[in-house]
Parts: C-alpha cells; structure tokens; sequence
C-alpha cells in the first residue's frame, strides 16, 4: 500500500520519506483489456519537501507483465521498468498561482500514491510488445505462425478481401476518365 503520512515532512522540510515497497497487484487494466502481472511490482523511490508546500516524487516501479506479442500473438512475458518524477501540493481553495498546473493536488496529510504509479505503468507498457526483435508474425492469408516456418502460401498472391475496394477505385477512375 503506497500511503504515506505527510504531517512530519509538511512540518519539517529536511525530512525525506524513502519508499521501497512492493504491490499488492495481480493485473494491469489497459482500456478493455486486463494483463497479468508475473511479479508483483516493487517501488523504490523519494517524496522530499521542496520549499514548504511541494512535495516531489521521484522513484522507479519494476515488473513483469504477461501480454500477447503483437506481430505472431504468442504469449510474452514484457519487464517494465518506468521512472516516474511527479510534484504534489495540498489542496489549497485560495490558491490562485498560475504555476500551480503541473501540480497533482492531494488531500489532508497522506498521499495515496497507489494510482498515479498504476498509471505509470499503463504509460509505460510498449505500444507493440514483441516476443523477439525478429518475429515474423502471422501470414495474413491463413494465419500460420512465420517463425514455426513457411505456410506454404503464394506471398504474391492477391487477397481476394480487397477486390470491392479495387472494383470501387476502378469505377470512380473512368468517371473521372482515367484508364487503371
């Protein structure tokens, strides 16, 4: 559990709170989609008191996440490492300072940390997670898995699903009065 309590670092700016934690997490949410986590993540990082009234966060969260390989959609177990460095202000309704937009606001004395390094995990999974840097993926006319071996198929052959595109393109050509 990423809860700390603030009153002494609030009150004492030369106090710094080390964290090194581990997540009571089993999955990761990305949109519809949930992803098992292989190893628990482990945080390890500072909140220190800037000048009184911001907090700064910085840290690193490790983990393992289990998630399909997106060219061959085989099973890959993807590590994450994400550093994360995020400024943290009481919520103030006085406050007015234009500089204050880059501030995540917290409530209280404690600062639930547990969400903001969720998503930074989410921000920190690749966008195209590959079993191996050369993975052939799959044949888009059968399906077969490239790196078990060739499927046998024509890789010149034409797929048959884009022929009302080409019929369309063809008819809207001689209208304009081109020859394809």
């Amino acid at each position: 559990m990423l809860k700390y309590s603030l009153r002494d670092i609030l009150a004492d700016p030369r106090l710094v709170i080390h964290m090194d934690e581990t997540m009571d997490l089993q999955s990761l949410s990305l949109g519809p989609d949930q992803y098992p986590l292989v190893r628990s993540p482990h945080v390890q990082g500072k909140i220190q008191n800037l000048d009184g009234k911001v907090l700064r966060v910085t840290g690193e969260v490790e983990t393992m996440i289990h998630m399909p390989c997106s060219r061959c959609m085989e099973d890959v177990e993807v590590p994450l490492q994400i550093g994360f460095e995020q400024r943290f202000i009481q919520e103030n309704p006085d406050r007015t300072d234009p500089e204050d937009e880059d501030l995540e606001v917290f409530q209280g004395f404690t600062l639930d940390l547990e969400e903001f390094v969720i998503n930074e995990m989410r921000l920190g999974i690749p966008m195209k997670p590959l079993c191996r840097e050369d993975c052939k993926g799959l044949c888009p006319h059968c399906g077969h898995n490239l790196n078990e071996g060739p499927c046998g198929c024509d890789p010149h052959e034409e797929d048959p699903r884009w022929d009302a595109l080409k019929r369309m393109l063809q008819a809207n050509h001689k209208q304009d009065g081109q020859e394809v």
